[in-house]
């Protein structure tokens, strides 16, 4: 029974496979398994590089990082179940050449180095710069000799066996550092590199406490867990990596798929949107079969079983296209990915494809299911009348929105982040329906008592409100997230570099011991340079929360666990700061004794779920200490951009025996620069970036973000294309009546080519005011609620935004229209 079946909706499949509704729902449906499939092979890439990167870049079994030595006894301790243990010393430190400067990673290894890979070098750089390929194994500096990365030679124009200054001491460029085996541990660090002897590091006189020493060990499998279990007790503020912990950056990666997974929603809900238009024509056609052949004593069922098989041959025939650009997206991906991950391999793992072409191969059935559903309860006569129940209708709706919830609770890893998404992306949509709609009524009864072809024009867009608002949202959505993108953020990074050179200078001097802050304040007074802000703080590492190691306590994974898991800056003031404002509890009076008190910035109170009467566990220096969270503050412009996620009473300082810390900023003339390396010289250690620097990360990471969301807009371009084509083809009957009555008054076709104009003219007007109204709101409540600023967009980007948006949609509107155009009075009087 169920072979011929099968073998009618081939043939029935090959004979409407190149028909507009059939390629067109091929088209919503490969648009969407095209982006799916390249997000799971990029991320299984990614994740199978960083798994790779884990075995052969970790140089140790483990590795343990600590801001203190280690003394005899732990270290003692250790042999015990280490087979060798090789010490490392890192730190940032600022080397200068005459009067040029650049902050690096600075890391001192003894001849015991590298326990575990290779240490290569080379001698040479090629003419374009780079090292060349003949290195060298293994090895270390000399005495009083340093090696540079390839980017730091060229960023201080150096070359082998010249000399630099590292403090007030000079060194020689003696081999360029190409590979540490221990490179993992820097994870997305991209400080310059640089290496010297351990014995030469005493004589630089670094302060201790910015020294950050690890420990490579070597273990078998079995002892490894013990070395675990001795540092949980032992060392709790210490960090611990090992071959079986996972990449440092594999979390990372996989919420940047689940996010990129998460806000595919809404190319799912424009996809819906698509097929729902298309399925009038595909419900009608298959309706009339059905009928014929229940009128040849058929039941309905070879009806619907024949219907799911004709979408099921659609949806095979699209898969070899889609893998063959999918995989061409994936390469161009990997490619592009180069410049974060250097090592990165093309690699293509077929088992990744099975789970999304399954996913997706559900979501559309439920999307399709108004097809199906049309044939149930419905005798030969109500089919031939295309008359389903309303019950049906609700129906479909609601397999559409359990296909997106599918989606939504497949890349959902944080509960708060999935609703905050899925709420912003409802919002949108809405704002956009209540803006398409109420135009639409607004300008209709406006116009409803004058005549000519612009009331007429709003009069039918009005009776065909469903379609008309669809198109709306379609072209309003894709045009709201490239203005978001490319406009909202380029003046957010204008209005931050303004605000900060306002109020903050310059230059922002972000780690000083007070030895250092007293030569930046006798530096700054020769010069007459004032200082902008000085806020002075401690290192601390949270450890617990109410008793519950940190670990534990953290339910789902966030950019403040993330940083929580490193040392924070501990400010401490009697008063509130002049950008913060308490937002919940109370700030503490000035001169209190009651010293165990703390504040914390509301968006990690958000993040870590944490409440008023909490405890917080840290370990500061060498000493552990309780806080009780007493109140919650959030930054608020005007005061300068230097504030603290945790601050304290200064009562307790008396009880922290812990290095202390500066944070300053200042207004540097052009003269100055030239002088700012002899204040380097004198302290290596000194921690600065210019704000040139800050807006330079900001414009990389805006750089990577416009790419990353230009590409999304794009696919959610071309799926607006579809729905617009989509919507035409589902009115296409009726545009062809009207077209043909309008033609039997005696008015020529010029005048149905214009009345199609200002229906498409109407369109792209409402959805281009909706998307620059939405990017208008969303960049003053940023503004506002974030930074306390003004939001002032640029108007004439606003202004060229709206005049393509009319051209593109009322040109790709007016081809869609072409055959509606062509009517005659001829066939209309031939379909009635």
């Amino acid at each position: 029974m169920l072979g011929p079946s099968i073998k009618l909706a081939w043939q029935l499949f090959h004979q409407e496979k190149y028909a507009n509704h059939q390629v067109l729902l091929r088209w919503t449906q490969g648009v969407l398994l095209v982006f799916m499939v390249t997000l799971s092979l990029t991320s299984s890439n990614i994740q199978y590089f960083l798994e790779r990167n884990l075995q052969s870049l970790l140089g140790a079994d483990v590795v343990v990082s600590h801001s203190q030595k280690l003394t005899l006894n732990q270290i003692k301790e250790l042999n015990s179940w280490a087979k060798k243990i090789v010490w490392t010393r890192q730190l940032k430190a600022m080397i200068t050449r005459d009067e040029q400067w650049q902050q690096i990673s600075l890391k001192a290894v003894g001849n015991d180095y590298p326990l575990q890979g290779e240490l290569r070098y080379s001698q040479q750089l090629d003419v374009e710069g780079e090292a060349r390929t003949v290195s060298f194994p293994n090895g270390i500096p000399r005495l009083g000799e340093i090696w540079l990365e390839p980017r730091l030679m060229k960023a201080l124009n150096v070359h082998v066996g010249e000399d630099i200054e590292l403090g007030e001491r000079a060194f020689k460029v003696s081999s360029i550092l190409l590979h540490e085996p221990d490179r993992l541990l820097e994870a997305h660090n991209v400080d310059m590199r640089a290496m010297i002897n351990a014995e030469d590091l005493s004589s630089l006189q670094f302060p201790d406490e910015v020294i950050q020493h690890r420990y490579l060990i070597a273990a078998n499998n079995s002892n490894i867990q013990n070395i675990l279990d001795w540092q949980a007790v032992n060392l709790p503020a210490a960090r611990i990596h090992h071959k079986g912990s996972g990449h440092p950056l594999a979390l990372f990666w996989k919420r940047v798929e689940n996010f990129v997974g998460l806000t595919s929603i809404i190319l799912f809900f424009m996809a819906a949107i698509g097929i729902q238009q298309l399925s009038h024509v595909h419900v009608r056609k298959d309706q009339l079969f059905t009928a014929l052949c229940m009128s040849m004593t058929a039941s309905k069922l070879p009806g619907a079983v024949i219907s799911w098989f004709k979408w099921f041959f659609g949806f095979a025939w699209s898969l070899p296209g889609v893998l063959l650009f999918s995989t061409a997206l994936h390469w161009l991906i990997v490619k592009w990915l180069r410049d974060t991950f250097t090592d990165i391999e093309w690699f293509w793992d077929v088992t990744q494809l099975y789970t999304p072409i399954a996913i997706l191969a559900v979501v559309f059935m439920l999307f399709y299911s108004r097809v199906w559903l049309s044939f149930i309860n419905c005798s030969a006569a109500q089919l031939l009348r295309e008359a389903p129940l309303k019950s049906q209708q609700w129906i479909s709706q609601l397999m559409i929105l359990v296909g997106l919830t599918m989606v939504a609770f497949f890349y959902s890893d944080n509960h708060t982040l999935t609703f905050m998404v899925v709420i912003a992306l409802a919002f949108c949509v809405v704002t956009m329906i209540v803006v398409s709609w109420g135009s639409l009524y607004v300008l209709e009864r406006i116009t409803r008592r004058m005549s000519g072809l612009i009331p007429f024009s709003l009069y039918m867009m009005r009776q065909r409100i469903v379609s008309k608002s669809t198109q709306m949202l379609g072209v309003g959505l894709s045009c709201f997230l490239l203005l978001f993108t490319l406009m909202l953020l380029k003046d957010f990074g204008a209005s931050m570099s303004h605000y900060t050179r306002q109020h903050d200078g310059n230059v922002l001097v972000t780690q000083a011991t007070p030895a250092q802050m007293d030569a930046i304040q006798q530096w700054a007074g020769q010069k007459d340079i004032s200082l902008r802000q000085h806020k002075p703080y401690v290192y601390a590492q949270l450890l617990e929360v109410n008793s519950i190691a940190l670990a534990k306590f953290i339910s789902n994974p966030s950019e403040s666990a993330a940083t929580l898991s490193r040392p924070i800056r501990l400010h401490w003031s009697d008063t509130i700061p002049g950008n913060n404002r308490v937002v919940t509890g109370q700030w503490w009076q000035p001169d209190t004794r009651h010293w165990q008190q703390i504040s914390v910035e509301q968006e990690v109170m958000t993040d870590l779920k944490l409440h008023l009467g909490d405890t917080l566990y840290f370990q500061i220096g060498p000493d552990r200490a309780a806080f009780r969270i007493v109140a919650s503050h959030e930054y608020q412009a005007g005061n300068g951009s230097i504030t603290f996620w945790m601050q304290v009473p200064p009562a307790a300082l008396a009880h922290l025996n812990a290095a202390r810390y500066s944070m300053a900023s200042m207004e540097l003339a052009e003269p100055h620069w030239a002088e700012l390396s002899q204040l380097w010289r004198q302290h290596p250690s000194l921690r600065m970036v210019t704000l040139k620097d800050l807006m330079r990360r900001y414009d990389n990471v805006l750089g990577m973000v416009t790419t990353v969301v230009s590409g999304f807009s794009l696919i959610i371009s071309l799926l607006a294309a579809i729905v617009i084509v989509a919507t035409v083809k589902s009115c296409e009957a009726r545009d062809r009546s009207r077209n043909s009555v309008i033609l039997s008054f005696g008015l020529s076709r010029l005048t149905c080519f214009r009345l199609t104009i200002i229906e498409w003219f109407f369109t792209a007007t409402i959805a281009a005011c909706g998307a620059i109204s939405g990017t208008y709101l969303a960049g003053m409540l940023i503004y506002h609620s974030q930074f306390s600023l003004a939001y002032s967009p640029d108007f004439l980007w606003l202004a060229a935004t709206l005049c393509i948006v009319l051209l593109l949609v009322t040109a790709l509107g007016l081809m869609a229209s072409k055959q509606s155009l062509n009517n005659s009075i001829r066939q209309l009087m031939a379909e009635n």
